[in-house]
């Protein structure tokens, strides 16, 4: 239910009462659209919501919210600005031209969202809809391509392939785990409960289904960030039935032969071993360890600017030419390591604006995450997940060097701070 007792009389064009009602309609389509389209149709999810957010602001005559930007907003546009404007920076320095704009301007629609919501009140109700409803979409067309196209791996479709979609899938359910604290406290709980429950149980089978091992590290630190916002305030008793239940849930993920995790994760440890152990055999762990490697020592020998996105994968494929690494390394084109990838190819700048994009939302939110009420704590929880699990993603891919990763953050973070700012 939109909640239309917040808005004030509007002057000039449409009559006020139609502008509140259209305006109402066009916020609850762009959230809807965001959590339900995400991951089954993403580029019309990633260009749509701006578009559809920025006309209902448009509609506005008059704020509707506390006056926009406050320090905190400040801090949150710093850190989406930096983070394009060192992008850009950083091509014109290394001669690169607009050769890699499609990754800043991602930051630029972030930026329009923000300023959106200091014009537009939404329910949050439409969001966490949308999130349980695009879950279960992506869970069930995971668990198609895996059992009825026999593929052997859930890998969605472009933008997005098995990495992006089954890390991305575990995010969605992760988020809609974190709308719990919203659902109690709602007269319908049940029904919400159960659906962000459903919705959050089928990320973990995306995830498991798609193969993608780099979203499993950071797990029980998103376990913790879910605790601490819900568990706290739940009796011993059902902690305990809840974390019996996640683990039997965990374990069957890993022993069923039809997700293929206990594979992958005994390939990882194989693979590890065999890399210890001198073996040359290329493979994705060994592989990313030598791509590691190979960008430490290019970041030691230009600390400061970096090589630029051309320059890396020529330095690259020079020291597979000159046997230092393996040749093959030489077609990719990020290092697999969020971290390494900015400092590499943006040099400091790049490193600090990627740290500053990551810490800062994460410092607004988490001091939310304990307190305040049942729909805050849901949008602090949430938001605080975000940037937890990018950095987790991080770890082991690279998922700001795509376009459509970075809209995806830069659109969570904007929209659950939009909703957590008006819900204070």
């Amino acid at each position: 239910m939109i909640e239309n007792d917040s808005y004030r009389p509007l002057s000039g064009g449409l009559p006020g009462q139609a502008k509140m009602q259209c305006q109402a309609w066009l916020g609850a389509a762009a959230m809807l659209l965001l959590g339900a389209g995400l991951l089954v149709l993403p580029w019309v999810t990633l260009v749509g919501v701006p578009l559809l957010l920025l006309t209902a602001a448009w509609l506005t005559a008059e704020r509707q919210v506390e006056a926009f930007p406050q320090r905190e907003d400040l801090l949150l546009v710093s850190a989406l600005s930096a983070q394009g404007l060192v992008w850009i920076g950083m091509l014109l320095v290394h001669g690169e031209g607009a050769e890699g704009l499609a990754d800043a301007w991602p930051f630029a629609l972030g930026l329009i969202v923000l300023v959106a919501f200091s014009r537009v009140r939404v329910a949050a109700t439409w969001l966490w809809g949308g999130l349980a409803l695009g879950s279960l979409a992506a869970g069930s067309w995971a668990v198609w391509q895996r059992i009825i196209e026999r593929t052997s791996r859930a890998d969605g479709h472009e933008p997005l392939h098995a990495i992006l979609f089954g890390n991305l899938g575990l995010l969605m359910g992760l988020l809609c785990l974190a709308g719990l604290s919203w659902s109690f406290a709602r007269r319908e709980r049940w029904p919400w409960s159960l659906l962000l429950i459903a919705g959050g149980l089928s990320g973990l089978i995306t995830s498991a289904l798609s193969g993608s091992r780099g979203g499993w590290i950071g797990l029980p630190l998103a376990i913790w960030v879910l605790y601490r916002g819900h568990g706290r305030r739940l009796p011993l008793s059902w902690r305990m039935i809840l974390m019996a239940a996640l683990v039997t849930l965990l374990g069957s993920l890993y022993v069923m032969p039809q997700t293929g995790v206990a594979s992958r994760v005994d390939n990882a440890v194989t693979s590890l071993r065999h890399y210890v152990a001198g073996d040359d055999d290329m493979n994705s762990v060994s592989a990313r360890l030598e791509m590691w490697r190979g960008s430490s020592q290019l970041i030691l020998e230009r600390p400061l600017l970096g090589w630029g996105s051309s320059g890396y994968q020529a330095a690259m494929r020079e020291r597979g030419a000159e046997g230092v690494q393996h040749p093959s390394l030489a077609r990719h084109w990020h290092a697999h390591n969020e971290v390494l990838d900015a400092w590499v190819k943006r040099g400091v700048l790049g490193l600090v604006a990627l740290l500053g994009l990551y810490f800062t939302p994460l410092w607004l939110f988490a001091r939310g995450v304990g307190a305040g009420s049942g729909e805050q704590r849901a949008l602090a929880v949430a938001g605080t997940l975000v940037p937890v699990a990018f950095i987790d993603f991080g770890l082991t891919y690279c998922f700001l060097a795509y376009p459509a990763g970075s809209l995806i953050y830069a659109l969570l973070i904007a929209t659950l701070w939009g909703l957590y700012r008006q819900a204070r």
